[in-house]
């Protein structure tokens, strides 16, 4: 089933609010889940292998490296989506390099 009639552009949800919002939401959603799945596997790691806690601490501190990049990565393709879809345009493949998407940006 088609509708009779495409909705004006006027009346679609998109603003620069809304994608900051929905682009925002995906990073913080980002960090809380590969930083905690970061933590609880390096932890059940160590545990299990029964390294002392200053390496526990050491390779927490290391894994927060990769969460920082997942998390900045994410905020610039949420953004890259969330702008593409506010064009009516359909969502490109992702290019997984860090500036890739804060150079389009500037």
């Amino acid at each position: 089933m088609k509708p009779d009639m495409t909705p004006k552009s006027s009346s679609q949800a998109f603003s620069p609010l809304g994608c900051f919002l929905a682009a925002a939401g995906v990073t913080l959603l980002t960090a809380c889940l590969v930083g905690a799945a970061a933590a609880a596997s390096v932890w059940a790691f160590s545990k299990l292998i029964g390294l002392p806690d200053t390496a526990l601490y050491v390779l927490l501190a290391l894994s927060v490296l990769p969460v920082i990049w997942a998390t900045i990565w994410t905020a610039g393709r949420a953004w890259h989506v969330e702008r593409r879809l506010a064009q009516h345009m359909d969502i490109d493949q992702p290019v997984f390099r860090l500036s890739y998407y804060f150079r389009k940006i500037a």
